[in-house]
C-alpha cells in the first residue's frame, strides 16, 4: 500500500547526509528497525529507493530517515535533499531490514549506521544498552553521523576509526581482521554488520576468521 506524506523538515548532520522528517500517514504503523520505499517524480523520472526508518515511536506524528546524497548518480537522494517544507512524497508499508537478535557489537560503515540508530536508541531509552558495542568507519571526524548522540549513548562502547583523518582524536586506520581482534573481547555473542558490499565481505570474512559462528553475523544490504 502506498501513502501519501508531506516533508516537515529537513536538517543536515554532514556534509553530504541530512536527516528528513514526514508527517506519519494516519493508518500507517511500523515496529523499530524496519525499513520502506520512498518514492517521488522528478521531471520525467520515477525515482524510488528503500531507507531505514529512524524514529522510534510509532505513534508519534512524523516519522525520521537518514539519507546519505549520491551527487554522482543525481537520483533519488539528490531529489530527496532538494525537498521543502509541505512537499509531498510517496512512502510504503514497512518491512523489516534486520533482526535484532540480541547483544552484541554493531559494526557499520559511512551511512550503514542508519539501520543501527533505531535500535540504538531504543535500548538507551529502555536502559538495555549496556553490553553492546559499536565499531563505526569512516573516512573523516566531520563524515561521523550523530556523533554526538552516539557517545551519549555508547560511552567507552563507541569506537570510531577513520581512513583519512590521522589527526583526529579517533583512532587511524580501517576496520579488518587486526582492528577485530585486538577490540572485541568475545566472539560468542551476535555482530550487527552494515556498509558498501566490499565491506560486508571484508568484515564477516574477519570474523569468521576469528573463530565467530557464522549464524551470529547478520549482514545488512
Amino acid at each position: 500500500m502506498n501513502y501519501l506524506a508531506t516533508v516537515l523538515n529537513k536538517t543536515w548532520l554532514t556534509p553530504n547526509v541530512f536527516q528528513l522528517s514526514i508527517e506519519r500517514p494516519e493508518s500507517f504503523t511500523y515496529q523499530i528497525g524496519q525499513a520502506l520505499e520512498i518514492s517521488l517524480h522528478k521531471d520525467t523520472e520515477f525515482l524510488k529507493a528503500p531507507f531505514t526508518i529512524t524514529s522510534i515511536y510509532e505513534n508519534d506524528k512524523d516519522l525520521q530517515f537518514i539519507i546519505k546524497v549520491y551527487p554522482e548518480h543525481n537520483g533519488i537522494t539528490v531529489a530527496l535533499s532538494k525537498l521543502k517544507v509541505n512537499d509531498t512524497i510517496l512512502i510504503t508499508d514497512a518491512w523489516d531490514s534486520f533482526a535484532y537478535k540480541g547483544k552484541g557489537v554493531f559494526i557499520a560503515a559511512g551511512s550503514g549506521i542508519t539501520p543501527f540508530i533505531p535500535i540504538l536508541r531504543f535500548l538507551k531509552e529502555k536502559n538495555k544498552i549496556e553490553g553492546h558495542k559499536l565499531i563505526y568507519a569512516n573516512r573523516t571526524e566531520r563524515d561521523i553521523i550523530l556523533k554526538y548522540e552516539l557517545e551519549t549513548i555508547l560511552g567507552n562502547s563507541f569506537d570510531n576509526l577513520l581512513s583519512r583523518d590521522h589527526l583526529s582524536k579517533y583512532g587511524f586506520g580501517r576496520v579488518d581482521y587486526d582492528f577485530l581482534s585486538d577490540t572485541i573481547d568475545s566472539t560468542h555473542q551476535y555482530f550487527y554488520v552494515c556498509g558498501p558490499k566490499p565491506f560486508l565481505e571484508s568484515i564477516n570474512k574477519a570474523l569468521l576468521k576469528l573463530g565467530v559462528n557464522k549464524n551470529l553475523i547478520q549482514l545488512i544490504y
